[in-house]
């Protein structure tokens, strides 16, 4: 109401109601009581209508006693490996510790395919590797047909897989140095002829270029719900191979319609590769050597981790706004408010150019079922109406946010009607550092890009360890659990 939660105005009623008591009290002579209700109420009022770091101190309340639980139950650490409950399987922290490997192959026979199954949640997720166009130098013509090229992509996505199953999915674009300096191994694998002035002018280039290098990799990482593929597996036989058999059915259409946009694919990750993915977050100082294993100078080696290898060894929370995971300290920035003016769409470049960090970007992104998406457009059109009825009683100036706000609501109104999904979604960048002083400088360096951007970024305090999972880890997780239409 008026732009206010209930629980602010139950807070501000309250305190209204200990001045009313106050001023009785004050009447009846009963100064000293009468002061306890004015304070009473001053403290009411400020908790309601007080933000602190972009939240509300009424939300701050269940993350604070979150914490303060965590912290005395001893929940704020760690210990995975060896002194996990069980080190036959993978162990991860938290919320994801209910992920198991299901053994997948793909149609070939020959192709294993990673599928995390959170056996609580009943949930199975894949992540395909896809590599990027370069944006800002094409054409205006072509950078506008990529776009409504992948527009179409999360349209199918949130309507024609959400009605197969599919629940969430995500984003995930990471730098990390190229400690194994690929243009390196190429030089070595392929040159022929390693005693011309050329090679040798070549190999001490890439060999300088190490320690600078970076590399970009992006993930899609999709979930599906078991429950709503319940009839198809157990048609299939109701075991974990019928659940990886239905799941892969939706994979390959998924990834060939990511390429029909013009996206180019590497296929879905293997157990090997999705484990590697997970173990390098929790532990940048194990890059290098994953870099190196099945390469020629790693010795053949298989590529990626151990699958039940992918969690780490230790990992805890550090105060309220650092997460410390083996061998690095995370911080996880929630970008709490998009841009308000029109961008193109190279918006987030500097973000992706300019950060010389260890960094992740994550988009989580859930469809909403046409139902409860005409359900919401309804509410937030009553609301607006209310809003603007209850200014013109009380004779409130009306805002050009407001105004805006309002065009917004008719907006998305008139877009459904014509058919476009409607998502719930978190953008998220976690920064991984060595240290505490690195971690500092690259995160202030963060603020100032996505400040630049039109953003305004709010860091998880209390709540880093969730939000690592969320930001820095290929899960598509990071979403509160949506009940009924009011969600």
């Amino acid at each position: 109401m008026l732009g206010f939660a209930w629980s602010q105005i139950f807070l501000v009623v309250a305190g209204i109601i200990a001045a009313v008591a106050g001023l009785n009290l004050l009447t009846a002579g009963h100064r000293g009581t009468a002061a306890t209700a004015f304070t009473g109420c001053g403290l009411l009022i400020v908790l309601g209508l007080l933000r602190l770091k972009g939240r509300r101190i009424t939300e701050w309340l269940p993350v604070v006693a979150g914490a303060l639980l965590q912290n005395r139950s001893g929940q704020h650490q760690y210990r995975g490996g060896p002194y996990a409950a069980n080190p036959d399987f993978m162990d991860l922290p938290g919320p994801a510790a209910g992920y198991r490997w299901l053994p997948a192959t793909a149609a070939d026979g020959t192709t294993q395919i990673g599928l995390l199954h959170h056996r609580r949640e009943r949930t199975v997720t894949a992540a395909l590797t896809c590599y990027g166009a370069n944006l800002i130098l094409a054409d205006r013509e072509v950078q506008e047909r990529r776009l409504t090229d992948w527009a179409l992509v999360l349209q199918i996505l949130g309507s024609e897989y959400a009605d197969a199953g599919l629940v969430r999915w995500s984003l995930t674009s990471r730098a990390v140095p190229d400690t194994g300096n690929r243009a390196q191994r190429y030089l070595l694998n392929r040159a022929v002829d390693t005693s011309s002035v050329a090679y040798r002018s070549l190999a001490e280039l890439t060999a300088a270029a190490a320690p600078a290098a970076q590399r970009h990799e992006t993930l899609l990482t999709v979930v599906f719900d078991a429950a709503k593929l319940s009839g198809e597996i157990t048609d299939a036989g109701g075991t974990d191979t019928a659940i990886a058999a239905v799941v892969l059915d939706r994979l390959t259409g998924i990834e060939a319609t990511v390429a029909e946009a013009g996206v180019t694919t590497g296929g879905w990750l293997s157990p090997r590769a999705y484990a590697a993915a997970l173990r390098t977050q929790f532990d940048p100082e194990d890059q290098e050597a994953v870099d190196l294993r099945g390469t020629a100078r790693g010795g053949g080696t298989a590529p990626g981790v151990e699958p039940r290898l992918a969690g780490p060894v230790a990992a805890q929370t550090v105060g309220w706004n650092t997460y410390q995971h083996d061998s690095a300290y995370s911080r996880t920035l929630w970008v709490a408010q998009m841009p308000r003016q029109a961008v193109p769409g190279t918006w987030l470049t500097p973000l992706y150019t300019r950060t010389t960090c260890r960094r992740t970007v994550t988009l989580v992104a859930q469809p909403v079922s046409a139902g409860l998406a005409q359900l919401a457009s309804r509410r937030d059109k009553v609301t607006q109406a209310g809003d603007a009825l209850t200014q013109r009683k009380l004779r409130l100036v009306r805002t050009a946010r407001e105004d805006d706000e309002a065009r917004a609501v008719e907006q998305i109104d008139r877009e459904q009607a014509r058919g476009h999904v409607r998502y719930r979604y978190a953008l998220l960048v976690t920064v991984t550092a060595a240290d505490m002083k690195t971690l500092d400088r690259d995160m202030r360096a963060v603020k100032r890009l996505l400040s630049r951007a039109g953003c305004e970024a709010v860091s998880l305090a209390g709540e880093q360890d969730q939000a690592f999972l969320a930001g820095a880890l290929p899960l598509a997780r990071g979403l509160k659990p949506m009940r009924g239409w009011s969600a």
